[in-house]
């Protein structure tokens, strides 16, 4: 039986866009074209389409919109300021850069829950016969 890998181990994974399973495979082909499954171990990377949704959400408002909210919470905010558009700017570029590794993250955390509690749990795996 294998053994689950660590959180942080998936994590990493994910955010070098390698599969969370093994770390060798790559998740996409292009940008964000992803692969149906890893071509070292055959994990099938999504079972279903949108699975990753509730991930990138959560991911998407904690790393780039929660600063925002600070921001304008300790009055920050100054339109006519030089600084507060280079931050713009700067998350901004951040957001875009590195959808494919927020992604990677995504699918590792996807893989983890689908792992503990899912269908690659050992409760949801069928019992092996002897034949």
């Amino acid at each position: 039986m294998e053994t689950m890998p660590k959180l942080k181990t998936v994590l990493l994974r994910g955010a070098r866009r390698r599969c969370p399973k093994c770390g060798k495979g790559p998740i996409y082909k292009r940008w964000l074209t992803m692969h149906e499954s890893c071509s070292s171990c055959g994990l099938k990377y999504l079972e279903n389409q949108g699975d990753l949704w509730g991930v990138l959400l959560a991911l998407d408002r904690a790393l780039f919109i929660l600063p925002v909210i600070v921001m304008i919470y300790f009055r920050l905010y100054n339109p006519n300021s030089a600084w507060f558009i280079v931050f713009v700017v700067v998350v901004l570029v951040g957001f875009i850069f590195t959808t494919p590794h927020r992604n990677g993250m995504g699918l590792g955390v996807d893989y983890y829950i689908r792992c503990k509690f899912g269908d690659l749990s050992p409760e949801a795996q069928p019992p092996k016969t002897d034949r």
